[in-house]
């Protein structure tokens, strides 16, 4: 149904895709994984109209095709569901699912059919499983939410060809998998899926051929025979094969060895806390070199409380900091008071899309690197501080000058995560430390966490990957319904039915009595 042929795109500094070709079948899932920076993104903003190649063709049903923006796409039918969210903060949910094909009636269409597209957008909304109001405004959705959304947007198109980038990042374990089914059901009605994921669990659940990008080049193809993924040798290929294919080499145990942290006096410490309107009731205390997991469901109140915590939103009840009262009015005081939060929405509020790499990575600790009372910035230590992160991270970024925005979804999120340890915080909360990133990416970052835990830091983690939760925490406490309904002690985190008590306590199956452990 759709294929690339030679595909080249060049960038200033860096070749994103070199001389690659994939063909994409209908009743297929076809999966595209690797690295970040390793062209997945890039090529998917070719095949959906957003960015030209350098050189090479696409084809469509056999017939070569040049789509010079995203609607020349749409028409075609190709449709693309992307990595970042592109929603218009001021219209409803069905205006912007049906944003550019608006329904219309009256005399020559001049009026909205606004009934039409509330109905539609319902339909949609339901065929997901997501309960959102087609009516509310997208600047009140929270990314889960904002995520449905921008999947319904792609379905209305109708197209025959859908391009999924991510698109389970930000999503629980419930919604993923009800999201998976939907995928094989549009693979069923002889659709072409292309579907980008760094959960490789999902990819070798679902995926009827995967692809394998490094450095720009297909390097590897794996395909389903019998039921299983294997690769051309025929041998059975699980996750592990998967990430050596992406990385280049064989990948040492992903999350890093902690020695049991002996818990002093609570570091940070919440007392009746809640985010007005969104949870109440929550008490939690994290010792210095503790590493807290949040789970729940999207709309449990994860983000909304760690929000409130740093000010961005009102709150009820008390936080201490090492056993002083505080309440912070905005993330400016909780970082003088030595508290960061790196925000699951990286584009909205962890960074500044059109700034420099090197202006990113050192804006929160600006007055480290200012002279003369301020009149003057020292750039050569603010480009060592971002090299010096660049390595420690692993960052793929030819050119730090260079606008954030050129760097690929990964990378961005390292960034996110390296402008607030450069600030040295005595507590950090990370809402989605790994969204977007791939299996090696992941270690790097759960290595530099732990070594900052060993080293006093306190860690607040809010993740909807329960392995993730499992691997990295001391301890996870669940929320639902914006009250804490349960905690699993790390003891009972390594147990093999650790994820099913977390779903059962996040989902209401099991009793707040029998959650605490």
């Amino acid at each position: 149904m759709l294929e690339v042929r030679n595909l080249t795109v060049d960038f200033p500094g860096v070749r994103a895709l070199d001389r690659v070709g994939l063909s994409f079948k209908p009743g297929e899932i076809h999966a595209v994984i690797g690295e970040n920076g390793a062209g997945k993104s890039t090529l998917m903003k070719v095949l959906s109209g957003v960015t030209e190649p350098t050189q090479g063709e696409v084809l469509l049903h056999g017939r070569a095709v040049r789509f010079s923006q995203p609607q020349d796409a749409i028409r075609a039918g190709v449709s693309m569901v992307h990595q970042e969210l592109h929603l218009v903060d001021a219209l409803s949910v069905a205006e912007n699912i049906f944003l550019g094909r608006e329904s219309t009636r009256g005399w020559f269409g001049i009026r909205l059919d606004r009934a039409k597209m509330h109905a539609r957008a319902q339909e949609l909304l339901n065929l997901l499983g997501a309960e959102i109001d087609p009516r509310r405004e997208a600047r009140d959705l929270s990314i889960a939410e904002a995520q449905f959304v921008e999947i319904a947007k792609c379905l209305a198109s109708d197209a025959r060809v859908l391009i999924f980038d991510e698109p389970t990042a930000v999503l629980g374990e419930r919604d993923a998998a009800r999201l998976l089914a939907l995928l094989k059901r549009l693979r069923d009605e002889k659709r072409a899926i292309i579907f980008i994921s760094h959960h490789l669990e999902e990819v070798v659940d679902i995926a009827n051929r995967v692809s394998v990008l490094r450095d720009g080049k297909f390097v590897a193809e794996f395909e389903r025979y019998d039921g299983v993924l294997r690769c051309k040798d025929g041998k059975p290929s699980r996750e592990s094969a998967l990430a050596q294919a992406m990385v280049g080499r064989a990948l040492g145990d992903l999350y890093p060895t902690r020695a049991v942290q002996t818990r002093g006096a609570p570091r940070i410490s919440i007392e009746e806390f809640g985010a007005m309107g969104r949870s109440a009731g929550i008490n939690l205390a994290v010792a210095p070199g503790e590493i807290v997991g949040i789970a729940g469901l999207v709309g449990s109140g994860r983000t909304e409380t760690m929000e409130a915590i740093v000010g961005l939103r009102k709150s009820v009840g008390r936080v201490r900091i090492d056993g002083t009262v505080v309440r912070f009015r905005s993330p400016r005081e909780a970082m003088r008071s030595g508290v960061a939060y790196v925000s699951e929405d990286r584009k909205g509020r962890g960074l500044h899309v059109s700034l420099s790499s090197i202006v990113n990575c050192t804006l929160p600790t600006l007055d480290r690197f200012v002279t003369l009372g301020g009149a003057r910035i020292a750039s050569e230590r603010e480009r060592t501080t971002t090299t010096k992160w660049i390595d420690e991270l692993g960052i793929r970024c030819a050119r730090p000058t260079a606008p954030i925005s050129s760097l690929s979804g990964g990378n961005q999120q390292k960034f996110a995560i390296a402008r607030w340890l450069e600030a040295t915080p005595r507590v950090l909360i990370v809402d989605e430390p790994t969204r977007g990133v791939d299996v090696g990416a992941k270690a790097e970052i759960y290595r530099v966490l732990a070594q900052l835990a060993a080293q006093g830091m306190a860690f607040i983690v809010v993740s909807s990957e329960l392995p993730e939760l499992r691997g990295l925490c001391d301890r996870v406490v669940v929320l639902r319904n914006g009250r804490l309904v349960g905690e699993l002690s790390r003891d009972r985190l390594h147990l093999p039915d650790a994820e099913e008590r977390l779903i059962r306590l996040a989902s209401g199956l099991t009793a707040m009595k029998e959650g605490v452990q």
